[in-house]
């Protein structure tokens, strides 16, 4: 798949943790500083923050598709959220197979690691 030369937006639904945890997705390995998520189709209700965001809707931006799941290469691609956007995590990792609806893309928040991201950026 070919990346944009330009960043892009991808609005996303952020997943229940308990949800992306179960058998059917990550099966346990997702722990209490990451967030998952799905990109949204067109015309879907917007998604509301992860708690400690600031609710509002979540967008993705990198060099992904503007319509599909991020690829490979994203990583590192802030996840903003809120009514007034702030960023509530990092793109970590994703499947090998960006369609695959059963393993969606994981963020590290942010919020979780904010007293170390404060003192290391003093």
């Amino acid at each position: 798949r070919k990346l944009s030369p330009t960043l892009q937006e991808l609005e996303v639904t952020v997943m229940d943790a308990r949800m992306c945890n179960n058998s059917r997705f990550w099966h346990g390995g997702i722990g209490p500083a990451m967030i998952c998520f799905q990109g949204q189709r067109r015309g879907s209700a917007p998604a509301k923050c992860p708690p400690g965001h600031g609710g509002g809707p979540c967008s993705l931006v990198g060099v992904h598709s503007p319509v599909s799941p991020p690829p490979q290469g994203d990583s590192g691609s802030p996840l903003v959220c809120g009514k007034r956007p702030a960023v509530a995590g990092v793109m970590s990792f994703s499947s090998r197979d960006a369609t695959d609806p059963f393993k969606p893309p994981v963020a590290t928040s942010t919020v979780k690691h904010k007293k170390w991201i404060q003192k290391t950026l003093r």
